[in-house]
């Protein structure tokens, strides 16, 4: 009898342990996504750049942009937006994906399909920094380096590219599936539709 009580306290420690380590992971897990809701992000990701279009990344920047339908939710939607720095609404190319967080690893899911998924396992997220490292589709380890910023112009981007007709030289031609869009003006979508 005495070894059956001490094997059914020790299930019980077990269980609760268990229970005590995954309430852990599912905070912290909310504290990120709650970090990453809470503004845009705004910097460099070093050889992004050269990686996914080609280009000298010194002249470029990113701003990222995360949603989620609730409060409480560890995934949702995003917004990208890489330009020259020199000329932001000239030359750019903006896109949505699809992002989660599992075990405190960020993934995000591009919609146009280019470089999918895109993880974010080794970085820093405190207060008003967010850097580390990408990996994604070249299975190279890429650094980022964003700031916590408010970005007033999301509009112009998803707006602006989407009444220009694809026939329009300037303009790489648009993807627009069900969920999200991608839109290229200048240098990017020269880039783009050289790769076609």
């Amino acid at each position: 009898m005495k070894t059956v009580f001490n094997y059914t306290r020790i299930m019980f420690v077990a269980m609760a342990a268990m229970a005590v380590f995954t309430s852990c992971t599912k905070n912290e897990d909310d504290y990120i996504a709650s970090s990453l809701r809470s503004s845009d992000w705004q910097g460099k990701i070093t050889e992004y750049y050269q990686n996914r279009w080609g280009i000298n990344g010194s002249e470029y920047s990113t701003v990222m942009g995360f949603e989620s339908k609730d409060y409480h939710y560890t995934s949702g939607r995003g917004y990208e937006l890489d330009y020259k720095t020199s000329s932001p609404k000239e030359n750019y190319a903006f896109c949505t994906f699809k992002w989660f967080i599992v075990d405190g690893d960020i993934t995000i899911i591009y919609d146009d399909d280019k470089w999918n998924p895109t993880y974010i396992v080794d970085y820093q997220l405190r207060g008003n920094s967010f850097y580390g490292y990408i990996y994604n589709a070249s299975d190279r380890r890429i650094q980022f380096d964003l700031e916590k910023t408010t970005f007033t112009e999301w509009d112009y981007y998803r707006k602006h590219g989407s009444r220009y007709l694809n026939s329009d030289y300037y303009y790489a031609p648009k993807l627009n599936n069900k969920e999200g869009v991608s839109i290229a003006k200048g240098i990017f979508a020269d880039i783009l539709n050289k790769k076609k």
